[in-house]
């Protein structure tokens, strides 16, 4: 088991670098491929924004077309700069054996979240930005509700490490379980493994212990601390915590309290996306 693709959805909000920069320092561990894919949003998508009287619909259309093809030439210039720059590998074909980072360049129609919960299923993990407000929310939600794949958020800085140090915000949930073991490759080569947890289980969860038994059997030693806060301050007892412990990449459900298209993520998940300074890797 390795991480061999990666998905970054991309768009022209001045983020894609910062993601791109995230995505190649996990990529560097496992000579991995980038699947960079951007989203061109179809007049039709468009007009839903602008007139869609007769007489301006044709109109409407010909600038939407127009737009889409400026800022798809702008954002794929920014990416060919980008791997010419960072020396990574602009490929078209697959390929096995070959050392270093590749990345290639694909362009859908459609709207980013629908290009992303599509593309999203046949990946080994998939790269976005950090919500900022309403934007990105969208892609977001649908690769962490709709592909079943690990989701790593990326906050607005520069990432040059991840996976060293890694924290488990271990609640013994189907959640967590599945985002420490979608992600065992990342989670075996780190230096470092805390397990943050929370003060009791319930029911059919799993305790910390049972979790650092499992990551013996895969060699790996790790550290548990409890959590020692009321329920409505987990959220910003994982990142001090995380803060503190220099750590680089923190692994966690995601949750929410309703289904697909009508979900809203919950209380703490909503609580790390907003807040997070490190990438955080979710899986639902």
């Amino acid at each position: 088991m390795s991480i061999r693709n990666i998905l970054v959805p991309v768009r022209g909000d001045g983020k894609g670098e910062l993601v791109l920069n995230a995505a190649v320092a996990l990529a560097k561990k496992f000579d991995a491929h980038i699947d960079v894919v951007h989203a061109r949003m179809s007049s039709q998508d468009m007009l839903a924004y602008g007139a869609t009287l007769a007489g301006v619909r044709d109109v409407v259309n010909e600038i939407a077309e127009t737009h889409a093809a400026d800022e798809e030439a702008r954002v794929k210039k920014l990416y060919v700069d980008y791997c010419e720059r960072h020396g990574i590998a602009d490929i078209t074909e697959p390929r096995n054996g070959v050392k270093g980072v590749s990345a290639s360049w694909h362009e859908e129609k459609g709207r980013q979240a629908n290009v992303v919960a599509r593309r999203g299923r046949l990946t080994d993990v998939i790269f976005v930005a950090q919500p900022d407000g309403q934007l990105g929310v969208n892609t977001f939600e649908a690769a962490l509700m709709e592909t079943g794949k690990p989701v790593i958020c990326v906050p607005s800085r520069d990432i040059k490490e991840i996976g060293r140090n890694i924290a488990i915000a271990w609640n013994g949930s189907a959640e967590i379980s599945a985002a420490v073991t979608s992600s065992r490759p990342i989670v075996e080569g780190a230096e470092k493994l805390l397990i943050l947890s929370a003060p009791e289980t319930h029911g059919d969860e799993l305790p910390a212990s049972d979790l650092a038994e499992y990551l013996r059997w895969h060699g790996k030693k790790s550290e548990t601390q409890i959590l020692d806060c009321d329920p409505h301050e987990v959220g910003q007892t994982l990142l001090k915590a995380c803060a503190d412990n220099g750590i680089d990449l923190l692994l966690m459900g995601g949750y929410a309290h309703a289904r697909r298209h009508d979900f809203k993520i919950g209380g703490v998940t909503q609580y790390v996306v907003e807040n997070a300074e490190i990438p955080v890797l979710f899986h639902h």
